[in-house]
């Protein structure tokens, strides 16, 4: 069933991500999926957005009229997020597109048949929205059949190595992309992440444009990502912070030479040439860490 979906969560946790997949994955996948954010919008110009207009409707009026978003979607998905922020004016035409299924453009009085799923968005408790009068109570219910609550990342902190890798191979498309260390990862893993998804994608990013080796380390990290630390822990004296980095930065370097040296199957010379260092210094850092060669 193509039931009206709520996807409730903080900013930057995926929720058109999360719409689109189900899009792709319903009866509806080859016909249009359609995004429109409620809050970006003033009221008038997000009404004619949505509805559309018919010609003369206002100065200004697109000669012939203009399809609005729920026209473009028709036997399709649209998708409405930040739905907390419109007006109860809109609300009420909204209602009575969930209720009739179909819409009249601005100015004009012909109704026309849309087939739609609607998936609505929200980082607000509608909940308490209906209590305070903020939000109808019978829109509230038609959009919520079915509810789906995301997390932030903070608290589902084993898909962020997944991420990770995710974002990365899409910065390389059908290219060998640079390597991320598992202490790396453990370190993306600490750190609150605030902006949710869209944040750790970001960071992603700023490390594909700034990271000019194959390998990505902790110390590729602690270069670009905010110190996760509490206040007081940051003003503990600079040699103890850099000891720290460093002593961390030993750890993921043994981790970095050894994958290395199995991708180049145990050649030296290529191994080297990978790390970016002479084959005397690799030799040198074999024997400090213990690695075996085969």
């Amino acid at each position: 069933m193509d039931s009206n979906i709520l996807i409730i969560g903080e900013t930057g946790t995926g929720k058109e991500i999360f719409a689109q997949s189900i899009h792709n994955h319903s009866r509806r996948k080859s016909n249009p999926f359609v995004a429109i954010n409620c809050a970006a919008l003033p009221e008038d110009l997000l009404e004619s957005e949505l509805f559309g207009y018919a010609e003369g409707a206002f100065t200004g009026a697109m000669k012939g009229g203009k399809q609005g978003f729920f026209e473009l979607a028709h036997r399709g998905t649209i998708f409405l997020d930040e739905i907390g922020e419109i007006s109860p004016k809109l609300q009420s035409r909204l209602l009575r597109v969930l209720q009739e299924r179909e819409i009249m453009r601005i100015g004009d009085d012909k109704i026309i048949p849309v087939d739609v799923r609607i998936i609505a968005a929200t980082n607000k408790n509608l909940i308490h929205m209906v209590k305070a009068g903020d939000f109808r109570e019978d829109l509230y219910y038609r959009l919520s059949v079915l509810d789906l609550n995301l997390p932030p990342l903070r608290e589902r902190r084993e898909d962020i190595p997944v991420l990770v890798n995710a974002f990365i191979g899409k910065s390389f498309p059908g290219h060998t992309h640079p390597m991320i260390t598992e202490a790396a990862c453990q370190r993306l893993s600490k750190a609150s992440w605030e902006g949710n998804v869209r944040q750790l994608q970001n960071f992603c990013e700023r490390l594909m444009v700034l990271c000019k080796g194959r390998i990505i380390d902790i110390y590729d990290i602690e270069k670009y990502l905010p110190d996760p630390d509490t206040n007081e822990e940051r003003e503990r004296p600079f040699q103890e912070s850099k000891r720290n980095v460093a002593r961390a930065s030993s750890v993921s370097e043994r981790e970095q030479i050894m994958q290395v040296l199995k991708n180049c199957h145990y050649n030296k010379g290529k191994a080297a040439d990978e790390l970016g260092m002479s084959r005397t210094t690799l030799w040198r850092k074999i024997k400090q860490w213990n690695i075996e060669t085969k």
